[in-house]
């Protein structure tokens, strides 16, 4: 399993839907069931993910105000939401990096579950983006 692979959910691990040796019913229910799942974790909102990662920044950078405090960047509710937003959100955090170094890397890291800074460079936010964007070009998102 490479760092970006999606969790495997409970719900991943259920059976197929066309299940031998059972009633048409019974797979019909399970198809059924399988929908409601699927449904049931994909984000409620039409907007694009960008358009909802970009809201979400400027809501980071509001929030934050110009607070050096690294526990008041990563706990802004909206920098939780943009983890929350998992995986797919990670070429975006990567441009956002590449692009407007910031702290991103408490995201990258509880998202990925990498963390490619060497102690060198711990505190260096030029040498912690560095670290990202490598790994990001070895992982083929640059």
């Amino acid at each position: 399993m490479t760092a970006l692979a999606a969790p495997t959910i409970w719900y991943d691990t259920w059976p197929s839907t066309q299940t031998s040796g059972v009633s048409t019913t019974s797979n019909t229910v399970a198809s059924h069931w399988e929908e409601a799942l699927t449904h049931a974790s994909l984000p409620i909102t039409r907007e694009s993910l960008h358009k909802r990662f970009r809201e979400l920044v400027n809501t980071w950078h509001e929030e934050r105000g110009f607070s050096s405090s690294f526990t008041d960047m990563v706990l802004a509710p909206s920098y939780q939401r943009i983890i929350s937003l998992g995986h797919r959100i990670v070429p975006l955090i990567i441009s956002e990096l590449r692009d407007r170094p910031d702290h991103w890397f408490w995201a990258l890291q509880s998202i990925t579950g990498v963390n490619p800074i060497p102690d060198a460079a711990a505190g260096n936010l030029r040498l912690m983006t560095r670290a990202w964007l490598e790994w990001a070009r070895g992982e083929g998102l640059e």
